[in-house]
């Protein structure tokens, strides 16, 4: 008989989403215990923001993110898998294995753009 893994749940379905399971294994690489209470995406942006990875607009980066961290994560995800007209978008190619720094930066990147595209910092994602 064939023995079934049994993995552990988490707290936030969005976190089973694969950008959520790349940014949870780049925090581990960095040496991050994430936390499966707020989005890894999240976590990851905080810590190339804090580690001083990403400098342009890095205060209100920070900001957002920090307010994204208290958002319903069905909606803070939209900005990441979401392009402005509300069709899907992949950030990150599902065969792709970007570095910790390079998906943190591809995250706040897209973040970015879209408070651009918004024009202002920090509200939040209301799309």
């Amino acid at each position: 008989m064939m023995k079934v893994l049994k993995f552990p749940q988490e707290p936030i379905a969005e976190n089973k989403r694969p950008l959520n399971r790349m940014a949870k294994r780049a925090l581990k690489k960095v040496g991050q215990s994430p936390d499966p209470y707020y989005l890894y995406c999240l976590q990851l942006g905080l810590w190339a923001l804090d580690e001083g990875k990403f400098l342009p607009n890095s205060q209100q980066l920070e900001l957002t993110l920090e307010s994204m961290l208290r958002e319903d994560p069905k909606v803070v995800m939209r900005v990441f898998e979401e392009s402005p007209n509300g069709e899907e978008e992949d950030l990150v190619g599902i065969n792709e294995k970007p570095s910790p720094e390079k998906l943190a930066g591809l995250l706040l990147n897209q973040l970015e753009s879209r408070l651009v595209l918004r024009a202002g910092y920090p509200p939040l994602p209301k799309l």
